[in-house]
């Protein structure tokens, strides 16, 4: 048997369950964001950068503009100062710095920087930006992240300037400069924050934030989705959740299919799937034990409903994971 959303009596936990979880938070563990790498790039002329595909990343613009072009996308984007651009999909793209120029790649560009030990490409003040990047688990980002537009431009930090943004962005540059110990988690968590305020304030003013964001600025759904991600393997029902936001039934699926872009069970199985496939990955659990925590009643079931969101068994996804994290370096949490 599968998630019976809408057959299940209320349950005298509901009221406690919602609101206790981060839904930010909860989805940004789910994709298994981590922040990875920091350059200062302020080249002396003009200058051209690449960026590969899947390299998720931020470039904040502090002097000067710089013009973005995304592989396959018609037309550049010009960001100016105090503007920000982050492209969490990583498409692959190339930055002109001033009007661009010799184009050179990223990795070379870090390593440059590195050998003067400064982290930072150029000193020029004309045109001055700081770049950071993070890794993403590329299954559960491709349906998670996938309400986001390509490009992500959040402007006026100087009149409206985003908690901290500066103050990280130096201490990531110094703590990657100096290498002291502990620095890659720092750098890391730091990016992390960066990402999280950046995803705040987009959500703020976005015309068209995907469902698991734009929950966050309405607070009866945001019950709903809080209360499914805090436990997923509870057999939620239409009128539970409809009551738990202090809603009629039909006014309850009205507005999550309005805020969320998708009918209650429907979200409720696409966050299943995602923290099965994250728990797959992630802990040595079994599968039995896995399906009934996030809310399956069998094994067999939880097998077809992952192999139709996945295209393979939860057996044989886990060991192709697994085979990746051993080739990456990786290990096991």
């Amino acid at each position: 048997m599968t998630e019976k959303l809408d057959n299940l009596a209320e349950t005298s936990n509901m009221h406690s369950v919602a609101g206790r979880r981060d839904i930010l938070s909860e989805i940004l563990d789910v994709v298994h964001v981590q922040g990875e790498r920091a350059l200062m790039i302020a080249p002396e002329s003009p200058q051209t950068v690449s960026f590969p595909n899947a390299m998720p990343c931020i470039h904040i613009v502090e002097h000067g503009e710089i013009t973005i072009r995304i592989q396959g996308e018609p037309d550049p984007i010009i960001v100016g100062s105090n503007h920000l651009a982050l492209l969490l999909h990583g498409h692959a793209h190339q930055v002109n710095y001033g009007d661009g120029g010799n184009l050179t790649f990223i990795d070379k560009a870090i390593a440059q920087a590195g050998h003067s030990g400064k982290l930072q490409l150029g000193n020029n003040n004309a045109t001055r930006c700081f770049w950071g990047s993070f890794s993403l688990h590329g299954d559960l980002a491709e349906t998670v992240l996938s309400g986001l537009p390509p490009i992500i431009i959040i402007g006026d930090l100087k009149e409206d300037p985003i908690d901290f943004l500066e103050m990280v962005c130096q201490i990531i540059l110094d703590e990657m400069r100096e290498n002291r110990p502990g620095a890659d988690a720092m750098v890391s968590r730091l990016l992390d924050l960066m990402l999280v305020q950046i995803l705040r304030r987009w959500a703020r003013s976005a015309e068209t934030a995907p469902g698991w964001l734009a929950s966050a600025q309405d607070e009866r759904i945001s019950r709903a989705v809080a209360a499914m991600h805090d436990d997923p393997a509870f057999d939620w029902n239409i009128e539970g959740l409809a009551d738990l936001c202090g809603m009629s039934r039909s006014s309850f699926v009205a507005l999550f299919e309005k805020v969320m872009g998708q009918a209650p069970g429907a979200y409720l199985r696409e966050w299943r799937l995602a923290r099965a496939a994250k728990l797959l990955r992630y802990s040595g659990a079994t599968i039995e034990i896995i399906s009934e925590q996030v809310g399956y009643t069998s094994k067999e079931a939880f097998s077809r409903a992952f192999r139709n969101r996945f295209g393979k068994s939860p057996s044989t996804w886990r060991s192709s994971r697994q085979r990746n994290q051993k080739r990456e370096g990786g290990h096991l949490i």
